[in-house]
């Protein structure tokens, strides 16, 4: 059976039989194998929660823009 085959199959499935295979699946792979799969680098996501600068700027620059579409 091929890869596409068996992923056609696979999206059929409920949600509760994709996890029972994805428990199967892991449980056939070492430990350490699995480690590197789930240990994915962390990386900062910017927030613009309390980012009152960067609003001041993005606001002016929507006022600048607005204005030359104005005066155009």
């Amino acid at each position: 059976m091929s890869l596409a085959e068996l992923l056609s199959l696979v999206n059929n499935l409920s949600q509760t039989d994709k996890l029972s295979l994805f428990k199967l699946l892991a449980a056939q792979i070492p430990d350490a194998e699995l480690q590197v799969i789930f240990s994915a680098s962390e990386y900062p996501i910017g927030s613009p929660y309390d980012a009152t600068e960067a609003a001041s700027i993005l606001m002016q620059m929507i006022q600048d823009d607005q204005e030359t579409s104005t005066h155009a």
